[in-house]
């Protein structure tokens, strides 16, 4: 015992040693006496110590730690066994590194050496644990700076009870207020260790969490991170901004059971998105926002094989222009199976040799068919509202991204919004009256809607504010904010906000280039005349397949059960620039939506040939089957590439719904219409396009007969038109210019000459029949001669 008068005061320090057991009462009953009293996490666990370990500054863990003191075999065998590690991965460096006694690695071994000797669970397991985790700290600390906070580290040997870390099966995971934050950095409320894959083997005492965020790690992330293998679950270094991390990441490949990363705003370096995250086959969430990996591409290839990737952090960074394609996001990430969330708001996309800016556009989205959460705050986008939005879409976020168009895009397809935040954007037109009814709102989850900073017209509809606004209507308290401009908002209207009062601007709305002029659809064969390639056509040889799949000479069904080859391309335009409208058309019984131009030819109940844009909700297409099927939605939607396959019979199944090879080149129109007077002709455009391709199609089956069907090229103009529709186009063109006289003429006259043509074709393909009526018509000449 000790002995102290008031007079005088005592100081014990007991830290650094291999001491079990806590300060015993007949220090702690005079503490009062005692100036300081220090020991290590054993003796000073719920006791009177006044330090613990390094906190008592008798020794600092970097440039004086506890010495070690190599006389026991457990020592040696400590060692060797880290040397061991050190030796068992590629991307790690040699054990070389553990005689520089400055580098993370050699003070991580001596902190490993003399905290666990003596323990009794001193075994590969524990010795890994504790090693990677002195890795971590020496790695990320200096004698200048020191984490926020790191209760126990490297005092402890039980690494289970650090701050911020959680182990599988440890008591010390509950018992422990150093790590009761760490469900704090899950998502989706997860226990942590709930995330654990537990068909591992030998799991208990695995380190399976990592959550140290906004703690001031300043400096690398060791690779040895990778020793912890397929246990951990959870590494969550976000905002710490001077944290380091550098490709090539080789590390990732042995963390296959981490499901959640998140590292944040911290100076995780790598030319965009690495290749390397494609190693982590367990991931499900993912955050790098505001962090190095920019400048470059978001590569395809990192999400290649995700499948049970949820949750997409890549806000507040800037990428490199992926080339002209449809979505500008990679195929790779938009399919993935199962996201539910992605984030980028705040991005920009940059051309790296010219530094021009690209906007996104977000046609990709309706490919998503499990997001839920889309948001895209202040990235500069162009084009409209995506349509139709995915079903699953809950929470959707363009504040300021410059999106033009109007609302009724909301109204398309049955995705029900409970949080929109549409405001500071170039829409305009008015608030669809029954907009509040494509709102899924709750009292567990009350609606959002913010539409200020727009160019609407018009008041808030009557309807929505009679639903959820007032003190006695059933759906009072569903919905949350409720904003919009003067003009929306007036003094009797429901807006709970009123333009910059919803606080989400501060003066001026943001002001955007005004959206470009579209450009007139070309005629004919342009974007008048086409399928898009995301169309479904039936093989004979190759089962189903996309339109922009399709080759010359493949054998399409053109009905119930008769297949013909494509003989040509009208159009032919896979790596188009430029965007074409088209209408996406359903019924009930149709194989997805067929997508084509409006004045493109579909075959109409009673097997009438009219142009799409004449189609309405409830009106009946022919199907494949040669049955009537009614439309249940037709939507607008824009795409790349435009398609126009021919076959003999001008016909082809696309969706399950029998369409024409052909197309009006008068808006609307589904009979020729001649002069400038407007003098009808009682011919359809698809019987006319039947009629003009006769020398394409008679020239096509003769090269055939000659060479077989697989020899068939073409050649195509800048545009993608075949060069054998550009020029008979051009000239019919012109011929609707001409007066009545002069167009009716040459039409009569083109017209007869291609009859004979068409003529000369069915001859040759039917023969028999053709001697057949040869031989009946000569019969009956003999016989009346004979009469």
């Amino acid at each position: 015992s000790s002995s102290s008068s008031s007079s005088s005061s005592c100081a014990l320090f007991l830290e650094g040693n291999q001491l079990t057991g806590t300060m015993p009462d007949s220090i702690c009953s005079r503490s009062s006496n005692f100036e300081a009293i220090g020991g290590d996490a054993a003796q000073c666990r719920n006791s009177c110590c006044t330090c613990v370990g390094y906190d008592c500054e008798t020794f600092d863990p970097d440039e004086n730690p506890f010495p070690v003191y190599l006389t026991s075999p457990q020592l040696e065998t400590i060692l060797e066994t880290i040397k061991d590690f050190q030796e068992s991965e590629s991307y790690l460096p040699d054990s070389s590194v553990l005689d520089d006694p400055t580098s993370y690695q050699a003070k991580a071994a001596v902190a490993t050496a003399n905290i666990m000797a003596g323990n009794d669970a001193v075994d590969d397991k524990h010795i890994l644990n504790f090693y990677v985790l002195a890795c971590l700290y020496h790695a990320t600390k200096n004698s200048d700076t020191y984490w926020i906070t790191a209760t126990n580290w490297l005092v402890s040997s039980d690494y289970c009870s650090w701050y911020g870390i959680t182990c599988y099966n440890n008591n010390n995971n509950d018992n422990n207020d150093n790590s009761t934050s760490l469900d704090d950095c899950t998502v989706d409320d997860a226990n942590v260790t709930s995330l654990f894959v537990t068909s591992l083997e030998d799991t208990d005492d695995r380190v399976v969490g990592i959550c140290l965020p906004s703690n001031e790690l300043i400096g690398m992330v060791p690779p040895e991170m990778g020793l912890l293998g397929g246990y951990l679950a959870l590494l969550s270094v976000d905002n710490n901004y001077e944290l380091l991390a550098d490709e090539p990441y080789d590390w990732f490949g042995s963390l296959t059971g981490l499901k959640q990363l998140f590292a944040g705003s911290t100076s995780w370096n790598a030319n965009g998105i690495p290749t390397a995250l494609n190693a982590l086959t367990a991931l499900e969430y993912f955050d790098v926002a505001y962090t190095f990996w920019s400048e470059g591409p978001i590569r395809g290839e990192a999400f290649a094989g995700l499948d049970n990737l949820k949750y997409i952090d890549i806000g507040d960074n800037l990428y490199h222009w992926m080339g002209d394609q449809d979505s500008t996001l990679p195929e790779e990430l938009i399919t993935l199976p199962g996201l539910t969330t992605l984030i980028m708001d705040n991005v920009r996309f940059l051309d790296p040799t010219t530094a021009t800016q690209y906007n996104l556009t977000l046609d990709f989205m309706e490919r998503m068919d499990s997001i839920a959460t889309a948001w895209f705050d202040q990235t500069r986008l162009e084009g409209s509202l995506p349509s139709p939005l995915p079903l699953s879409l809950k929470s959707f976020s363009i504040l300021g991204c410059g999106l033009w168009g109007n609302l009724e895009e909301l109204r398309t397809g049955e995705a029900r919004l409970t949080e929109a935040w549409l405001n500071g954007n170039q829409l305009t037109g008015t608030v669809p009256a029954n907009l509040g009814n494509r709102m899924d709102c709750s009292l567990e989850k009350p609606c959002v809607l913010n539409l200020e900073g727009n160019q609407l017209d018009g008041p808030m509809p009557t309807g929505l504010c009679n639903k959820y606004f007032g003190n006695n209507v059933p759906n009072a308290g569903k919905f949350r904010s409720l904003g919009g401009d003067a003009e929306q908002c007036s003094s009797d209207s429901c807006c709970t906000c009123v333009e910059f009062e919803c606080g989400f601007f501060d003066p001026p709305f943001p002001n955007f280039p005004p959206p470009p002029t579209p450009a007139p659809a070309p005629v004919g064969g342009g974007g008048g005349l086409c399928f898009s390639g995301a169309t479904l056509v039936e093989t004979k040889d190759r089962g189903l397949l996309r339109m922009d799949q399709l080759q010359l000479g493949d054998l399409v069904l053109t009905d119930a059960e008769t297949y013909e080859p494509i003989y040509s391309f009208g159009h032919y335009d896979i790596n188009a620039v430029n965007k074409a409208e088209f209408l996406q058309i359903s019924t009930e019984q149709s194989l997805g939506s067929l997508e084509l131009t409006p004045n493109h030819f579909v075959f109409k109940e009673g097997n009438q040939a009219v142009p799409a844009s004449s189609l309405s909700v409830g009106d009946k297409v022919v199907m494949a089957s040669g049955d009537s099927d009614a439309i249940v939605s037709i939507r607008t939607v824009t795409r790349k590439g435009v398609f126009a396959p021919y076959t003999y019979s001008g016909t082809i199944i696309t969706n399950g719904i029998k369409s024409s090879s052909f197309a009006t080149v008068q808006d609307n129109a589904r009979y020729v219409t001649l002069g400038t007077n407007g003098i009808q002709v009682p011919i359809t455009y698809h019987q006319l396009g039947l009629i003009f391709e006769s020398p394409h199609r008679l020239y096509c089956r003769l090269l055939w007969l000659v060479r077989g069907r697989t020899t068939t090229t073409e050649t195509y103009n800048d545009e993608g038109m075949s060069v054998w529709v550009e020029q008979p186009l051009q000239w019919y063109e012109w011929l609707l210019q001409q007066s009545p006289i002069v167009s009716g003429s040459l039409f009569v006259g083109t017209a007869g000459v291609l009859g004979v043509v068409n003529v000369v074709e069915w001859m040759l393909l039917y023969p028999g029949l053709v001697l057949a009526v040869v031989v009946v018509v000569a019969s009956r000449r003999f016989s009346s001669k004979r009469v």
